[in-house]
């Protein structure tokens, strides 16, 4: 079910009543300073890039929720993996899974606790793969269900040796391939930052042109 504006907002920690009131000043600040603009330059150019302006700013400010939302997910799965080393650790000094997650409570962010928690109140109860699946869909990522499905595997065929070897060979390739993406991630926005002399080059050279434009017309008139 897809979440309202608000329900976005407040899931992630912001005030509902704080963005809507600096949403609401920018739209006032925009309109003002169009309205400023053409009545001191009586030039058509200037409202238009302050309405245009206003709007990018407007639509860049409502868009960093999903922003937002994408870097918490990320957070949340980076998390669980580097706790699902600690989680590693347990099992093979002879804990099963259960306490081995329970173990891992004191280390996890409010996030994954309250995940882990949930999960741990649910196998209490079902004993099947439910409580892993459901565990998984609240990172929303491929890694996590396949990681999930190993745990459970371990569980259903005992918890032997075996099983703990595949899991481990399984979490170190997905470990490693994750690390890589991270790194990844992190040259392109590198790169993206790299672009703003550019973006801002064009953006002189838009203005530049308007305004030799904007003289010829009042030359032109004045002739």
């Amino acid at each position: 079910m897809k979440r309202s504006l608000k329900e976005r907002i407040t899931a992630l920690g912001l005030s509902y009543q704080k963005e809507m009131l600096f949403l609401i000043l920018i739209i006032v600040l925009t309109l003002g300073l169009a309205f400023t603009s053409y009545f001191f330059l009586k030039q058509i150019y200037a409202p238009i890039f302050v309405l245009v302006g206003g709007i990018l700013l407007i639509y860049f400010y409502l868009s960093r929720y999903s922003s937002l939302e994408k870097r918490n997910e990320r957070n949340h799965v980076d998390e669980l993996i580097s706790l699902l080393s600690y989680f590693e650790i347990f099992i093979s000094n002879g804990n099963n899974v259960y306490t081995s997650f329970k173990m891992l409570l004191p280390y996890a962010g409010i996030y994954v606790q309250d995940a882990i928690n949930s999960m741990l109140m649910q196998i209490d109860v079902d004993k099947t793969i439910g409580p892993y699946i459901n565990f998984a869909t609240k990172f929303n990522n491929r890694i996590i269900e396949s990681l999930m499905l190993s745990i459970y595997q371990m569980v259903d065929n005992g918890e032997n040796s075996i099983e703990l070897s595949e899991f481990n060979i399984l979490f170190n390739n997905i470990k490693e391939k994750h690390f890589d993406e991270m790194i990844d991630s992190h040259k392109k926005g590198l790169d993206f930052f790299n672009s703003f002399p550019l973006i801002g080059a064009g953006a002189i050279t838009i203005v530049l042109s308007l305004s030799i434009v904007s003289i010829i017309g009042d030359y032109i008139n004045v002739i």
